[in-house]
């Protein structure tokens, strides 16, 4: 249940370059990156973003670290930029790979699932900053 290429696009690879698009009244590009680690148990980004007042580097860390992959709910690491949570948890539902973590001192928490099909990664923040944002692959 808990594998991580479950809940990201369908052929979502290693070196895979995309965009990152927020929704204001359409959905526009705020950035771009591309998948650095991607396995069961980990998937990492790196690319650069500009949105809510941001403008910079965008990496993302998550690793499951029970390493199990039939297990629901389990401890993890999430990494957003230079802010690390070791203590993380995780939880897997049919449809969304849910981290809770407190990173620089505040909740900030992250769902990931599929969306449009399988062609794109939806990420929601929820927590301290609220955005949700599409990973869409480039062409």
């Amino acid at each position: 249940m808990a594998r991580v290429t479950n809940y990201v696009a369908d052929g979502t690879f290693v070196g895979q370059q995309f965009e990152v698009k927020a929704k204001k009244f359409v959905w526009v590009k705020v950035g771009q990156g591309a998948v650095s680690k991607l396995s069961e148990h980990e998937v990492a980004i790196a690319g650069k973003i500009s949105i809510l007042g941001y403008s910079g580097d965008l990496n993302i860390h998550m690793q499951l670290t029970d390493q199990d992959i039939t297990s629901a709910k389990g401890p993890c690491i999430l990494q957003l930029n230079t802010h690390i949570d070791e203590n993380a948890r995780y939880e897997a539902a049919h449809d969304s790979l849910t981290i809770f973590a407190t990173l620089g001192g505040k909740e900030q928490n992250i769902a990931v699932l599929q969306c449009n099909n399988g062609e794109q990664t939806e990420c929601k923040l929820f927590g301290h900053v609220n955005q949700t944002v599409h990973l869409d692959p480039s062409s």
